[in-house]
């Protein structure tokens, strides 16, 4: 079981790794094209709606349909599998129809809700903030399909296929940017959006089709089955709507501190957002249906070993990435974003708010694995009330941070209500389950993260010294390779010692043997 879950694990981080990469390029090519740009910001300002929504409905839609159909195929008798896929219809078709409504309310309310935002631009700019958020709304509706044909794999052990879709959407994406931007500026990016939803639906619905998962189409949309899921979608979807509402605050204020800070706000996040994106990712995959599972068996030892081994597998990526992104901020920005319009100042832009976003690399590695383990469990009211209290925490950081530290404030606020929530999960999650060995977790975690302390500091101390090992020009991306390339090779070498010295080595062995075999 272990070894499949390692395989299943690495499988899925090694595809999501390539589609995040491809991703990565996709905002290169944005920077090279519009850089940290009044017009960039523009679209980043009009899709707030569409992005919300998107973000809302796509990531709470998964986080109920997994549950579900897990329990619903287990209550099942042998047999009677294709009858309880046939009755999932009825959830996939009120999902749709509640994602079109949604799509249509954008496309109705978007020239007096955009007001909140872009309410000091002219005219006709404030006219294209509405006309790109209404165009993007479509992309509610195509999430929706997305994260229920996601998670149909998913309850199947299907994950490296459902995995590799955003490499289609990002490919297509790219291909938009590149070839329209000259005739339709930032709207090449919302058509490489839209194109890039749909086609990566339609790579979906091949697998199922190949599975015969549902059998014929079914009209039903108000069943008995919808009317379960729909009384918990209430409570996930206001955790989600509260947890993606942190961009929306970011804009909100970034735009009294001028232009490009918005778009120096979205690189970043590109950056913080990609360790979790392809490992963190992958692990919380391939467990959560593991955590449904077991809330049904009431099987107290085997949650607690899947959640501590996720979190603690976890962490041993993120602490490390953390160190390193910090410790090359600069550099990192440099190599991958500085080319075409993207200039010295968007450099500077983009590594001040990079720099305070940090903490929120090591956060998102165990929020991701936690709420889903939350969700599995059934304590979605919990996780709501967290996540009121900490978006408080966030609109109150994102107020009164910038006054002391200016825009790069923004970030540290979010820096600040992410660690939080990651450890009021952590704190939720051993009490109430009565985790057999929470302590040693915790034991583990603060290991962790004293070990990326110490490599920090020495990274820091080591700076002048890397700096000027190879003789390269410091502003040059040789130089930036050859530094970033030095650091990544010390702090490397530092945390094979300091695994094998806190006691990881026998786990990360375990991990390497299990996926060589």
């Amino acid at each position: 079981m272990v070894s499949r879950k390692i395989k299943a694990v690495v499988g899925v981080a090694g595809v999501v790794f390539l589609s995040k990469i491809l991703g990565l390029g996709r905002e290169v090519v944005i920077a090279d094209k519009f850089g940290t740009s009044a017009e960039y910001d523009l679209y980043l300002i009009a899709i707030i709606l569409p992005a919300l929504a998107y973000g809302v409905i796509n990531f709470a839609s998964f986080y109920l349909f997994v549950p579900y159909l897990t329990r619903k195929l287990e209550s099942l008798r042998a047999g009677e599998e294709v009858s309880g896929w046939r009755a999932a219809w009825s959830v996939c078709n009120f999902s749709l129809v509640s994602g079109l409504i949604i799509t249509l309310v954008i496309i109705v309310t978007a020239p007096y809700l955009m007001k909140i935002w872009a309410g000091d631009y002219a005219a006709a700019d404030f006219a294209r903030v509405v006309f790109y958020s209404r165009i993007t709304a479509a992309m509610v509706v195509l999430g929706t399909s997305e994260a229920f044909l996601r998670a149909v794999l998913n309850v199947r052990r299907i994950f490296t296929y459902p995995a590799a879709g955003p490499i289609i959407f990002n490919l297509v994406s790219i291909i938009s940017v590149l070839s329209l931007a000259g005739r339709f500026s930032v709207g090449a990016v919302a058509i490489g959006l839209l194109a890039g939803l749909t086609l990566q639906n339609l790579y979906l619905v091949v697998r199922l089709l190949g599975m015969r998962a549902f059998g014929i189409w079914r009209p039903d949309w108000w069943t008995p089955d919808v009317k379960a899921v729909v009384g918990t979608a209430g409570i996930l979807l206001m955790v989600e709507l509260l947890n993606r509402s942190y961009f929306m605050i970011d804009r909100y204020f970034a735009l009294t501190f001028g232009e490009g800070i918005i778009s120096g706000l979205y690189y970043a996040q590109v950056l913080v957002l990609l360790p979790d994106a392809v490992v963190g990712f992958a692990i919380a995959s391939v467990v959560f249906p593991e955590f449904s599972q077991r809330y049904s068996d009431e099987d107290r030892r085997v949650f607690s070993a899947t959640y501590r081994n996720a979190v603690t597998a976890g962490m041993l990526v993120a602490v490390p990435m953390a160190v390193f992104v910090f410790a090359n901020a600069r550099d990192i920005v440099y190599l991958l974003f500085v080319r075409g319009v993207f200039d010295a100042q968007s450099l500077e832009i983009t590594t001040n708010v990079l720099l305070p976003f940090v903490p929120t690399i090591v956060a998102l590695f165990v929020v991701s694995t936690s709420i889903r383990a939350c969700y599995g469990r059934g304590w979605s009211g919990t996780v709501l009330v967290f996540t009121v209290v900490l978006l408080v925490v966030k609109a109150a950081g994102t107020a009164l941070l910038p006054k002391w530290l200016g825009y790069p404030g923004i970030a540290a606020a979010t820096s600040v209500s992410q660690v939080g929530f990651a450890l009021a999960l952590l704190v939720l999650i051993v009490r109430r389950s009565k985790m057999i060995g929470g302590g040693r977790m915790a034991l583990d975690l603060a290991k962790l993260l004293a070990a990326g302390g110490l490599g920090l500091v020495a990274l820091y101390f080591l700076g002048d010294t890397i700096g000027s090992l190879w003789g390269l020009p410091v502003v040059s991306r040789a130089g930036a390779l050859a530094r970033m390339a030095t650091s990544a090779a010390l702090l490397f070498a530092y945390y094979a010692a300091a695994v094998q010295l806190m006691g990881f080595g026998g786990y990360v062995r375990q991990v390497v043997r299990k996926r060589s075999d």
